[in-house]
């Protein structure tokens, strides 16, 4: 082992950055010289301390010496590029070849204690948290060869977690084919199939959530169940249960869980004892893994190891129950808090937040009182970087077409600003942004925020990161996410720290109950509606309102009014369904845990589903607003400005899926598309975000909040499209719809500018649940220096024209093609789809076709 160099000395400002870099470069390696440095401003005298250290590190922390005292002002860490990590390189190497197993284990223990313990006579809430916490006490205590970050999801090491009380119990017709099953195939034994299909899903049938919900309505809930199942107009989501929100994990780590059982001192109210009950539960499952860390050094042989083991016992011990005091502690905290409230309800896109943010401050700590390296920290986030891979949720073979992959889509955003506007990044977001180059697993989604004063050295390493193919980290705009919060009504100082919640949706860390993806809504089929009476185009059942003959329409304007009333009514309808399960989730499916960690819910004594949050909402996903305007588009400009075709005549192309229209279609796709910078259809676009965002704003939901739009499609714009009959913009009957707020494939074809001139055009207020903006990109394209300027000015033109989130993929098209003839070739390969990543092999088939004929992007 070298033993460390220490060099310390005295200098200003002016000769720190020059020597700083003379020392680095004079014992890096020749192969290592790719690092970072930092240097302090000001006219101070500073004194800074080198330390090489055996690994290759360079810690630098600087201080400021003026007369009459010293104190530290700044530490600035400057590393050497990692190598990997041999640790995290097998646990991701052992991750990539699991499959993933149905866990039946979260199900077995909830119905156990249903069937067994449960009182009936008492409040809900006090019951789903007696449930919690008996789940906790009783799941399997696993820790992995390797991990610094211990707690298990599930009893496999890539689990599919049955939540059985809410819609898990629907999963009974897939059983058994479930591992055969061309899409997301979960292994499971015929042992766990009979016990659940006779044991666990019997018991659940006519006791879940969305079953009674619809209590005293049977013949609304066979309508409602049946339109689910092949949902062609919207998709409900929360029947799921509640997941997509941001808790406050900051205040968790600063209090532990003693903090906030001493702020529920002397209050009795179901929420507090219920909460507290739930506690019980969690500071227990630490504690066994606590016990299991300690079995294990004991039987351990390798001293480094069985260390790793005893200081893992030590955290467990620890936290959450106290507050966190190391960034060890902090992240294994961090973990173990997040795994109660994924266990608790819906295990979907419960997100982090601003990482880089809340846990700095631990680490900036441990670096100045030498309990960690940066190296050893990065390690750690790798960790915890794979605990967030070992679970998905779970559906059915049928909504998997909407929502493609193994999900669970767990936010973690770094940069961006603070509450009073100044730039907020740090060291630990570096870091962060190192781990995400080196960790290449589906989750957590990582994004980057980016503001107009954020250092160009900090965007230059986002689009470095973000251009080497991994799918992360996606761009997020601050000018734009916070304008957007702030015409909805939220406090500026709020909107500036605000997160990412799953795909692209925007929240308040800790002080919202969002539920940012309550349902995705099918846009175009509202203008087939409205081009058939409010009727589907062939068919004779009236669905939507009756509005005129469209072909009597004189003006353009007349047919988007018709749009817009067909929008109006289906929203109308929509959120009817919704709101049904929203009192559903609040009288059957409370959540103590949760509520505990979002601001409001203490203060107010109400649980989330329920209103107690700060600030409430639900967001709903408009899908297909590029084949909207495209087709009003074309129709302005071929029936009603050119007068070329009638109206008759292009119903009847569409009715027969322009099998007697070749010549009509051929002109309908000439004229100027979505995507391409070009006034007509950008326009149009703008109309269809508008009138969606108007129609959504003459709701509230049950828990008092508005409904918003979000423009994110997950894979539900291919499911939507097969239920879509022909457009007028040339679009064929079954095609998949235009992926989020991109341009229909193929389509977009003057290059990125344009395409993201025609994005930005689309007003981003209008879109506070958030909107995916996918470019793909040849690997070539981005290469080098070139590359690397490329992205960082269409990053720079796109948000500096308003644009709100931008995302990539870096893929080369033989070796998508190769990956799709090829199963299993590229376990790794990982795809960014509509604001979230998953491995291509997981995808449905037609989402791999519908990726693979998006447009590339040459420059």
């Amino acid at each position: 082992m070298i033993p460390p160099m220490v060099a310390t000395m005295a200098m200003t400002r002016k000769m720190v950055r020059p020597l700083l870099n003379l020392l680095i470069i004079s014992w890096l390696p020749n192969n290592r010289r790719n690092y970072t440095t930092g240097y302090l401003a000001g006219d101070d005298h500073l004194c800074f301390l080198c330390i090489l250290t055996s690994d290759w590190q360079y810690l630098i922390v600087m201080t400021s010496q003026k007369e009459g005292g010293a104190g530290v002002r700044e530490s600035v860490v400057a590393t050497a590029r990692k190598e990997e990590s041999p640790r995290f390189q097998r646990i991701r190497k052992e991750l990539l070849s699991s499959r993933v197993h149905l866990c039946p284990e979260r199900a077995y223990l909830i119905t156990d204690y249903f069937k067994h313990h449960d009182n009936p006579r008492d409040p809900m809430i006090i019951r789903k948290a007696k449930a919690l916490r008996y789940l906790l006490q009783h799941k399997s205590v696993r820790i992995y060869h390797d991990e610094l970050v211990v707690g298990n999801m599930g009893s496999w090491r890539i689990s599919a977690i049955i939540q059985p009380e809410l819609s898990g119990v629907f999963m009974a017709t897939d059983l058994l084919w479930i591992d055969k099953r061309k899409t997301t195939p979960l292994l499971v034994s015929w042992r766990d199939r009979l016990r659940l299909l006779f044991g666990v899903f019997p018991y659940w049938l006519f006791r879940n959530m969305p079953v009674r919900a619809f209590s005293g309505h049977r013949r609304e809930l066979l309508r409602y169940v049946l339109e689910q199942l092949k949902a062609a107009y919207y998709l409900i989501n929360e029947a799921g249960g509640i997941g997509h929100f941001l808790p406050n994990y900051e205040k968790m780590l600063k209090l532990g869980v003693k903090g906030y059982l001493e702020s529920m001192e002397g209050r009795d109210g179901e929420l507090y004892r219920a909460a507290r009950i739930a506690c019980e539960g969690v500071v227990d499952y630490a504690r066994r893994l606590a016990e299991e860390a300690e079995r294990m050094a004991a039987d351990e042989k390798d001293d480094t190891r069985a260390a790793e083991l005893r200081e893992i016992a030590r955290i467990c011990r620890r936290v959450p129950y106290n507050p966190a005091e190391t960034f060890h502690e902090a992240v294994q905290s961090l973990w173990l808090t997040h795994m109660a409230v994924c266990l608790e309800g819906l295990n979907s896109a419960i997100s982090f937040g601003r990482v880089d943010q809340y846990l700095y401050p631990y680490y900036r700590r441990d670096l100045e009182e030498g309990r960690i390296t940066p190296e050893q920290a990065r390690e750690i986030l790798l960790c915890f970087s794979a605990k967030a891979t070992e679970h998905v949720f779970l559906l059915s073979e049928g909504v998997s077409r909407y929502h493609g992959g193994y999900l669970v889509v767990q936010a973690a955003i770094v940069g961006g600003m603070d509450m009073d506007g100044n730039d907020a990044v740090n060291d630990l977001t570096y870091l962060f942004l190192d781990v995400m180059e080196e960790s290449g697993l589906r989750d957590p989604n990582y994004q980057a925020r980016v503001h107009s004063g954020s250092p160009e050295r900090y965007l230059r390493r986002v689009t470095d990161v973000a251009r080497q193919g991994k799918g992360v980290p996606a761009l997020f705009n601050d000018e734009a996410a916070v304008a957007a919060l702030v015409t909805h009504g939220y406090p500026l100082g709020e909107a500036r720290n605000y997160a990412v919640v799953g795909c692209v949706e925007l929240a308040l860390p800790g002080k919202s109950f969002f539920s940012t993806d309550a349902g995705l809504f099918n846009l175009p089929l509202c203008l087939e509606l409205a081009l058939n009476r409010g009727r589907r185009l062939g068919g004779s059942k009236q669905i939507g309102l009756p509005t005129p003959d469209p072909t009597l329409f004189s003006i353009i304007d007349q047919l988007v009014k018709a749009f817009q009333t067909q929008v109006e009514h289906m929203v109308t309808r929509m959120v009817s369904d919704l709101q049904v399960i929203e009192r559903g989730n609040r009288n059957y499916h409370p959540t103590p845990f949760s509520s505990m960690l979002v601001d409001g819910c203490l203060e107010s004594g109400k649980d989330v589903t329920a209103g107690g949050a700060l600030y409430n909402s639900s967001g709903i996903q408009g899908v297909g607003v590029a084949d909207v305007a495209d087709s009003l588009a074309a129709l302005d400009e071929l029936v009603f400005r050119r007068s070329k075709y009638t109206m008759a005549r292009v119903l009847r192309a569409l009715y027969d899926d322009f099998t007697n229209g070749a010549r009509l279609r051929a002109e309908l796709l000439r004229v100027p598309k979505y995507g391409n910078d070009h006034n007509l259809p950008d326009d149009y676009a703008q109309k269809v975000v508008s009138i969606f965002h108007s129609a959504l704003a003459k709701h509230r939901n049950t828990r008092g909040g508005p409904y918003v739009p979000g423009f994110y499609s997950v894979t539900c714009h291919v499911a939507f499209g097969w239920h879509t009959a022909a457009l007028p913009s040339g679009r064929k009957a079954r095609e998949p719809l235009a992926a989020s707020l991109g341009a229909t494939n193929g389509c977009d074809r003057l290059g990125p500018t344009a395409l993201l001139n025609s994005v930005a055009h689309v007003d981003s207020r209008l879109s506070p649940n958030g909107y995916a903006m996918n470019l793909r990109f040849d690997p070539h394209v981005l290469a080098g220096d070139r590359g690397g300027n490329i992205l960082s000015a269409l990053v720079k033109g796109f948000f500096g024209s308003g644009g709100l989130e931008m995302q990539l993929n870096v893929l080369d098209p033989e070796m998508l093609e190769d990956a799709y003839r090829n199963p299993g070739k590229y376990p790794d390969l990982v795809v960014r789809v509509s604001g979230y990543c998953a491995y291509f092999d997981d995808l449905p088939d037609a989402a791999k076709r519908e990726g693979i004929a998006r447009t590339r992007i040459v420059v």
